[in-house]
């Protein structure tokens, strides 16, 4: 099948952007979806040829372990080490399927989580794509170069970002409607990656090896989204809680406004098990209550990262005054009287407010991430009620209509 003739040079800029020079970390689903009508490669795939391990050194003793260990050194990532359940996984990722999943599913999602907290990602897309590009598992052998079009070329190297599956198409048609030209859609994207996954037998998570060998992808390259202002959700961050992989999955899925069945389902887990992350975190995060304050500190923190500030400057200052508000660690029952004490403003006045950010933004934690984003929150916005010991009478103007 052939692939989409070039658009007039659209996204050309676009393709020659810079590569970001540090790592950024991100959710998603721990599988990505095959395109329509493929078959799984759990089976059919051939397996990968393990790489021979370094030689000792003459005279030297080996070291006993419960597995065997297969250290590489790199200059960015020094000493990351795979064990042969680790590498065995890695193997069939690359490949472009799942593990045979003779063992238990928890075990495998257990030896997936590792892997990917050992590479510093936090998708299974990104981790392939390290596997890679730090020699972990060897590259393919190169292949010839493709004469891609400029959007087709785009959407194959954003296979690499480590942002949620669920998120990652919407943010590469989002991507492609900034340049000047036809306004793309999350269908046309899928298409692309459809043909793309037709055309090399494979899964998405095999164009990552494929686009290796096509020269698409390249060592050189990152797995942090060009800062175009519009990442998908939020992205983890390095911030200082012991949260691991699966934690911060969770934290990123709750900003995005999903509830907590939304995030089950696209994290491939119990909605019990999100419920004990959730509540894991907000004892990580100083003991919080609400997922409004936990989403908010996690910003603060840095354990997601902060979206790019768009300022909101159209919006009425009792808006604002609500929304600078809406951290408050208090019960949803509780929020709008706390909100009227400490602003000034009319208990209806909030209400409306109130209500109208639930409605546009659908969910409480995604009303902090857009205060975020619109520059309304930041680190200094309390969660607590100290901070707020009278009333904000600056705030208590009239507005006009949002």
């Amino acid at each position: 099948m052939t692939l989409p003739d070039e658009p007039n040079g659209l996204l050309a800029a676009h393709a020659a952007a810079s590569t970001p020079t540090h790592e950024q970390k991100s959710a998603m689903d721990l599988t990505t979806p095959a395109p329509p009508g493929h078959q799984p490669h759990d089976h059919t795939l051939p397996a990968p040829q393990h790489a021979a391990g370094p030689s000792p050194a003459p005279g030297s003793r080996a070291v006993s372990r419960p597995e065997p260990v297969a250290r590489i050194q790199h200059q960015a990532n020094p000493g990351i080490e795979l064990t042969a359940r680790r590498r065995e996984t890695a193997e069939h990722l690359v490949a472009g399927g799942m593990p045979d999943r003779t063992e238990s599913t928890t075990a495998v999602d257990r030896t997936i989580d590792q892997l990917l907290a050992s590479l510093g990602v936090l998708t299974v897309r990104a981790a392939c794509f390290r596997l890679l590009a730090l020699g972990l598992l060897p590259a393919p052998a190169p292949a010839a170069s493709l004469d891609l079009d400029p959007v087709t070329r785009t959407v194959w190297e954003a296979l690499r970002w480590d942002i949620h599956d669920v998120d990652l198409v919407p943010t590469i048609a989002a991507g492609l409607s900034t340049h000047d030209g036809p306004l793309r859609t999350a269908g046309e994207v899928n298409n692309i990656l459809d043909r793309l996954a037709q055309r090399y037998a494979t899964s998405r998570l095999g164009l990552i090896r494929a686009g290796f060998a096509h020269g698409v992808l390249s060592a050189d390259q990152g797995v942090a989204p060009p800062v175009h202002g519009f990442a998908a959700a939020t992205r983890p961050g390095a911030g200082a809680w012991d949260a691991s992989p699966a934690h911060r999955r969770v934290l990123a899925l709750r900003a995005s406004g999903r509830d907590v069945a939304a995030c089950a389902r696209a994290d491939g887990t119990t909605v019990d098990a999100v419920t004990g992350r959730l509540s894991a975190a907000k004892r990580m995060a100083g003991g919080v209550r609400t997922h409004r304050a936990l989403i908010h500190r996690a910003l603060c923190d840095g354990v997601l990262q902060s979206p790019a500030v768009q300022q909101d400057t159209d919006s009425p200052q009792q808006k604002l005054a609500v929304w600078r508000h809406f951290a408050l660690d208090v019960p949803d029952n509780a929020l709008i009287a706390r909100i009227a004490t400490h602003t000034g403003l009319g208990m209806s006045v909030v209400e409306r407010f109130v209500r109208d950010l639930r409605i546009r933004y659908r969910d409480d934690c995604a009303v902090i991430h857009e205060g975020w984003r619109y520059g309304v929150l930041d680190a200094g916005t309390p969660t607590g009620l100290a901070c707020c010991t009278a009333p904000d009478r600056s705030t208590a103007v009239s507005g006009g209509a949002w």
